[in-house]
């Protein structure tokens, strides 16, 4: 905040170390629970502005290049990864991220969502959300972009999203109707599991182990969403659920968000190191997450440490 301020007094200059500082941040929104101040919006309101004198790092303004011309920054296809029915008023959104790190996981959601019923998708020149446009202060881009994905939406028919990533939740639950004509229902997987479960059409299966769940910041924090993920836990066979020291509202970052693994990996590495170290304290032997994002990172993570801790998503406990 008081970088903000000094750059809004003019006291600190665009430079390449201001944008190193200010990039760092995963947008989390920690500060923000443990704080009156509104953090992430005053650091998103400085990239913007630093993106506007063109004070942009290269990283994110290939990533934005990706998304403007190809749909999503990784360039990555949802060929046969999904089998949904295209095209319904209810939509799962893939988004971005799970294609590029956990291909694997689509092929499992579509599986879940199959024997569920009622969920389609857009197929697979479904773009991507536009999120890091927006984390990385592309203000412009993101509101050019984000019309056209709701163009995609409206044209499709769609009044209902499922989507797995809480990236995709929060952008397209709070920030879209901010910035676009956009009023469509919008609800994580989670909720469905968990609501699919109690109704008889999901039955967990058997796991004989400790499992915490880890909260992705932008799933609880920002959207609120706690309970459905514990339910399905709490329900699962042979499971004896423990928390983190840092859980719900209060938990911990992976270090995914915000664009900043792209530009600071060294750091955001180290962010998932802390956190996993919390769940081994917590005598885990399974992290339980539903972020693309978190599971990549605290999974790299276990892997670095050779950490005999699983990290699985929700959706595998189905």
């Amino acid at each position: 905040m008081l970088i903000a301020r000094g750059f809004s007094e003019g006291i600190i200059k665009p430079s390449g170390e201001l944008l190193r500082a200010v990039t760092a941040c995963t947008t989390c929104g920690y500060c923000m629970y443990k704080c009156a101040l509104q953090n992430v919006d005053v650091i998103i309101a400085l990239r913007a502005e630093l993106a506007r004198l063109g004070c942009l790092d290269p990283e994110h303004r290939k990533a934005a290049d990706m998304i403007l011309s190809h749909g999503n920054p990784y360039s990555k296809s949802l060929q046969k990864l999904l089998e949904l029915p295209k095209g319904g008023e209810t939509v799962f959104f893939a988004g971005c991220s799970y294609a590029q790190y956990l291909p694997e996981k689509l092929i499992k959601i579509g599986e879940v969502l199959s024997r569920i019923g009622g969920v389609a998708w857009l197929g697979p020149d479904e773009p991507c959300c536009g999120n890091l446009l927006l984390a990385s202060g592309q203000i412009d881009a993101f509101m050019d972009y984000g019309e056209r994905v709701v163009g995609k939406f409206r044209e499709a028919g769609v009044k209902r999203i499922v989507t797995a990533c809480p990236g995709c939740h929060e952008t397209l639950s709070r920030e879209y109707p901010k910035f676009f004509d956009f009023d469509v229902e919008v609800e994580h997987l989670t909720q469905l599991l968990a609501r699919s479960m109690e109704n008889g059409k999901l039955t967990p299966r058997s796991l004989n182990a400790h499992v915490t769940f880890h909260d992705p910041c932008h799933l609880a924090r920002f959207s609120r969403i706690i309970n459905e993920p514990r339910l399905i836990i709490e329900n699962i066979p042979g499971v004896v659920m423990v928390e983190m020291k840092h859980n719900k509202l209060n938990t911990l970052c992976c270090g995914g968000g915000g664009g900043a693994p792209i530009v600071h990996p060294r750091l955001t590495a180290r962010i998932a190191e802390r956190r996993l170290g919390e769940a081994i304290d917590a005598g885990a032997e399974i992290i339980v997450t539903s972020c693309p994002l978190c599971e990549h990172m605290l999974g790299r993570s276990a892997k670095r440490k050779r950490s005999q801790v699983r990290v699985l998503d929700i959706v595998d406990v189905f």
